[in-house]
């Protein structure tokens, strides 16, 4: 039978034992643990088609890791990965843990922060109405009229609930000083970020007129021409007896009456009534553009008879 020598293997077992001691400390001694702090970009996978992230997603984080003197002289961040994984499928509020990987031996340490919360939405469309306005005056004794615009609804595009809050998209045209038409390509804006438009720009032209106000004259009924022999105009009325004009204000200045078309009573021998056009002036509108006129002939030397008042008497 072998008879182990417990004596001799004491003694090497001993001797491994304080060699790897001796080891470890000379190891340490010169090339001891240390550690050190390195960004490292934060990326993601997961998100699906359609879907965006809406905040909430750091640029980077901070990753503090361990490792001997010569495994941290050299170290880069490109080296590194730090990832968060975004479910399939899920929006909202997700707190996703950060995923760090590191070079093959080395330790991580500390991630920070460790966990991050993002906002996760859908994409959304939604055909907006255009709405322009006029922002100044134009120059005195000009009006600026509604404007014309192109196109009159756009697409917008973004996370489904910024785009449920909205119902158009604006333009600002300046109109300041303007004495005539102002033509200009203004960028839509819908107020809020994160929303694109298609097209995000609109053709805009603002009429600028010449201030218009309103008058009342009368209307001066003319008449060519004479009656039969023997009869004579006795008077004459029209109605609407006076009208409203329409214009600038210059236009309007001149103005103390509008004439009526000529009214023909060669020769009659009788009372008149006729609808006639008025002559309106350029630069002027009337409002009613023809009156109904009435020309009253009567017989020379006759007398007019007073109207009946009822009680049976027909004397002055």
């Amino acid at each position: 039978m072998t008879r182990i020598d417990w004596r001799n293997n004491s003694i090497r077992l001993v001797s491994l034992l304080l060699a790897f001691v001796l080891w470890v400390y000379v190891s340490n001694e010169q090339n001891p643990v240390r550690e050190t702090v390195i960004n490292i970009n934060l990326e993601h996978t997961g998100l699906g088609y359609n879907y965006l992230i809406t905040g909430g997603m750091p640029e980077s984080v901070k990753v503090r890791v361990q490792g001997n003197r010569s495994q941290l002289a050299n170290l880069v961040p490109a080296e590194f990965k730090a990832l968060v994984n975004i479910p399939e499928g899920q929006t909202g509020d997700l707190p996703l843990a950060v995923q760090v990987t590191a070079p093959a031996g080395l330790r991580v340490a500390q991630v920070t922060p460790d966990e991050v919360r993002l906002s996760v939405d859908r994409f959304a469309e939604k055909q907006l109405t255009v709405a322009v306005s006029l922002r100044g005056a134009p120059a005195q004794g000009y009006t600026a009229l509604a404007p014309v615009y192109q196109p009159m609804t756009v697409l917008a595009k973004g996370p489904s609930k910024v785009i449920s809050q909205l119902n158009q998209a604006t333009a600002i045209m300046d109109v300041q000083a303007a004495t005539k038409d102002v033509d200009q390509t203004l960028q839509l804006s819908v107020g809020l970020a994160g929303v694109t438009l298609n097209p995000p720009s609109v053709r805009v032209m603002a009429p600028i007129v010449a201030s218009v106000t309103t008058k009342t004259v009368p209307v001066l009924i003319q008449v060519d021409g004479s009656p039969a022999s023997g009869f004579t105009v006795k008077g004459s009325s029209s109605e609407p007896s006076s009208v409203q004009l329409s214009g600038t204000v210059e236009a309007l200045a001149v103005l103390t009456n509008i004439k009526t078309e000529d009214v023909d009573i060669q020769g009659v021998d009788k009372d008149i009534s006729r609808e006639v056009d008025l002559v309106i002036p350029q630069g002027v509108s009337v409002q009613p553009g023809r009156v109904k006129v009435q020309v009253e002939v009567i017989k020379d030397g006759t007398t007019p008879v007073p109207p009946d008042d009822g009680d049976g008497d027909t004397s002055p």
